[in-house]
């Protein structure tokens, strides 16, 4: 009798021993798991910052082609738009504090 309760005994502590080692791995391999989703959360929010950084950029642009477009169009219909040549543009700079802050009409 005592040698099958040694026997139950041994083989409740081997059985013991290895659940507590499933037990070890399967913490282990749930953090890294878990380890493993949180890099690839970031990796994905650093691509969605770039997308958005791309579509903002994108819709510039399409804004800027647009208003080109929409020139181009006003120019077919007749209006005689062209570019102008280096020597017709004339370049205004601020006068700084050199202008007058007030104007005024004399009609003496």
């Amino acid at each position: 009798m005592r040698a099958r309760n040694n026997r139950t005994v041994s083989a409740l502590k081997a059985l013991s021993l290895v659940v507590a080692v499933v037990l070890v791995f399967s913490v282990v391999w749930l953090r890294t798991s878990v380890t493993r989703l949180e890099y690839k959360l970031s990796d994905l929010e650093k691509q969605k910052v770039e997308a958005l950084r791309v579509q903002k950029a994108m819709v510039a642009q399409k804004a800027g082609l647009v208003t080109l477009t929409r020139v181009e169009k006003t120019d077919m219909s007749g209006h005689g738009f062209s570019f102008p040549e280096r020597k017709k543009v004339v370049y205004v700079r601020g006068m700084g504090e050199a202008a007058p802050s007030k104007v005024s009409y004399n009609t003496h």
